[in-house]
């Protein structure tokens, strides 16, 4: 099955078509009749040439497409570079020689096409609309991309739904730590609903704060579905184990082609986290 669009296929035989038109349209019928050929042309250093010309080829891609081509291309840095770098200020960067261990991780293809498919889930973001009738009629409003609104809805949802939700809790704490550490401190952290436990006082969220929480609902979500979903599980419980290493390919991504990425993201701060409301 065709995992990418036909204006994925175009655009990669194109960049190692090199102009050859009967070039790029036998490309095309090959990876069309066959698309697990497609793979591995995605290392070839002609299609990140092609996306340094043209940054606007990269609206007309899919975001699948794209983000399995930079952190392929990321998973090669990491060979050839002994460390990564982060961002612990605004303007500031930490050296760390880790690079070994990052690059064991990536070549996990569990481990590798879960990230991948981690970025895509945040391509867009989406408003998960809840209604109650007690003790009056009310709507919540709970923004997919905020850890507060999603803890919130664990709380409300019946108990086969909550792993998903864990899971997207972990996913948040890790697509935020990763890629926009500059975040954490935008928002407060809103006290826990009594739902899920007792209420907290308001607080900043600091980096650790987020390490901690996406450790927690991954563990959660993967003692939840190791039953019904063992493969997911188990990458699931080693994000847990291996979450500071696990948000290092994101943070790479951040540093060199973030701004490739850009036009699929809106920043994960500066969304307004729901209120109950009465329905209109």
């Amino acid at each position: 099955m065709l995992r990418y669009t036909d204006a994925d296929l175009r655009f990669l035989a194109a960049a190692v078509g090199a102009g050859n038109r009967d070039a790029v349209e036998e490309h095309l019928r090959i990876w069309r009749a066959d698309p697990e050929r497609v793979e591995p042309w995605l290392d070839d250093d002609r299609i990140l040439r092609s996306l340094m010309a043209d940054d606007r080829a990269v609206v007309e891609l899919s975001p699948r497409f794209l983000f399995t081509v930079l952190l392929r291309r990321i998973r090669r840095d990491l060979t050839e570079i002994p460390y990564t770098v982060e961002r612990i200020e605004p303007d500031g960067r930490l050296v760390v020689f880790d690079a070994g261990v990052v690059h064991a991780l990536l070549g996990v293809q569990e481990m590798f096409e879960y990230l991948v498919e981690l970025l895509v889930s945040f391509e867009r973001t989406e408003t998960v609309t809840v209604r109650r009738s007690h003790p009056r009629h009310e709507v919540r409003r709970l923004n997919t991309l905020s850890i507060d609104d999603m803890v919130e809805l664990a709380g409300l949802v019946e108990p086969p739904m909550r792993p998903l939700i864990f899971r997207r809790i972990g996913d948040i704490a890790l697509f935020t730590t990763g890629l926009f550490p500059e975040a954490i401190r935008r928002e407060p952290r809103r006290p826990l609903p009594s739902t899920l436990g007792a209420t907290a006082p308001r607080r900043w969220r600091r980096l650790e704060d987020y390490e901690e929480e996406g450790r927690r609902f991954y563990r959660l979500a993967a003692d939840q579905l190791s039953d019904s979903h063992p493969g997911l599980a188990r990458v699931l419980v080693r994000l847990a184990e291996e979450f500071t290493i696990a948000r290092k390919p994101l943070a790479v991504l951040s540093e060199r082609y973030v701004s490739w990425a850009r036009p699929y993201w809106a920043p994960p701060y500066g969304t307004t986290s729901g209120e109950w409301s009465a329905p209109s």
